[in-house]
């Protein structure tokens, strides 16, 4: 039963064995047994007008809603601009008709069966009410899977959306990837297949994850996985996708985990910062310094800062400035042939984790060491 209060209405189940209990206790007095009664639940509105349809409890509030309940979950079918009032349901027809001050009847399709299926999980049946649902109509499924989400009946929720959006959060939550993907795969977005590539990560599913921020062009997160697993194919793929996108540090990052030095130099000509590629080719390919300084110098003298050019030390040239270059050179030259030319480096995950004790493909650390030194 529905207890409409001004403000409030109580839903309630009456219990005949609890009354009879009382009644034979000598509990009753002139309202009843009020153990009889036990509160459902309770709608913080105002009911204009009810219907009870088995468990389900039609109503309209005084906010111009037409609502119905089952069990403590609520439900809107329409709104209006006007107060109606609830005139019946009609069985036959699956159809709730209203009527406002002017006698002007509406009705909205409301399926028993729908009702007799939210009821029946709602009272824990639920092959009781899968059994019903073939006879709810297509167009009703998504009312069915909001339902069985909201009841935490993810699985079947899955099973009966055809919402791709509700699919598609219900399959992430359920962390059915398989799913999720394919749905990532129909919308063809970036930010579906950027969620689906974190989950993925999340169950460490690599492969995955790395197909998914592709699509989605999430060079941060492949920049993440091709540097953790020393993939140095993925690194140079992702720092040409980089430099097509303008993501210059990303792109550097890339280069320089390949040990692409000539690609980082060549980067930051590209992209104006000059006299970083000198310092940097100093470093690391002292080779190509000498060329690099006097394009350093021939653009501070088109800016008009020949002043400051003037102050650069050439190393081909003041010998005295850099005493120790042929020294780089020729450390340049004894440097590993995979490393100057910006070969795979040894990876730090191996097939049973990460090495440990600073071994690297079966070599100490204090080999590795050398050979950098």
């Amino acid at each position: 039963m529905a207890l409409a209060c001004a403000e409030t209405t109580y839903i309630l189940r009456f219990s005949r064995e609890a009354y009879l209990e009382g009644l034979n206790a000598g509990l009753a007095d002139e309202d009843g047994v009020e153990s009889a009664f036990e509160v459902v639940t309770d709608i913080n509105e105002q009911v204009r007008s009810g219907q009870w349809v088995g468990d389900c409890f039609i109503y309209t509030n005084a906010t111009n809603r037409l609502n119905y309940l089952v069990g403590d979950q609520t439900y809107t079918i329409a709104s209006f601009d006007e107060g109606k009032y609830l005139l019946g349901y009609l069985q036959r027809d699956s159809r709730v008709y209203l009527a406002d001050k002017d006698v002007g009847v509406v009705s909205f399709r409301i399926p028993i069966a729908l009702l007799e299926y939210e009821t029946l999980v709602l009272r824990g049946d639920v092959e009781g009410a899968q059994n019903i649902l073939p006879d709810v109509p297509p167009d009703q499924m998504n009312k069915v899977a909001r339902f069985l989400d909201g009841q935490d009946y993810k699985e079947l929720a899955l099973e009966v959306a055809t919402d791709p959006e509700h699919r598609f959060e219900l399959a992430l939550s359920l962390k059915n990837l398989s799913v999720a993907l394919e749905i990532a795969k129909e919308a063809d977005v970036e930010h579906k297949w950027k969620t689906v590539g974190d989950a993925a990560l999340a169950a460490w599913d690599i492969k995955l994850a790395e197909e998914c921020f592709d699509h989605a062009k999430d060079l941060g997160s492949l920049l993440l996985l091709h540097s953790s697993s020393s993939n140095t194919t993925g690194l140079k793929k992702l720092a040409e996708q980089a430099v097509a996108a303008g993501a210059n540090n990303v792109a550097f990052s890339a280069l320089w985990m390949c040990a692409d030095v000539d690609g980082c130099i060549d980067l930051l000509v590209r992209t104006g910062r000059v006299a970083e590629a000198v310092l940097f080719s100093q470093t690391y390919r002292p080779s190509r310094t000498p060329a690099l300084v006097r394009i350093w110098k021939e653009g501070l003298e088109k800016a008009g800062k020949g002043k400051v050019a003037r102050l650069i030390g050439q190393p081909e040239e003041d010998s005295e400035l850099f005493p120790e270059w042929d020294e780089y050179i020729k450390l340049e030259k004894e440097a590993p042939e995979e490393y100057a030319q910006g070969g795979e480096r040894p990876s730090l995950i191996g097939a049973d984790g990460p090495k440990e004790n600073g071994e690297r493909n079966g070599e100490t650390g204090d080999a590795e060491a050398e050979s950098a030194e």
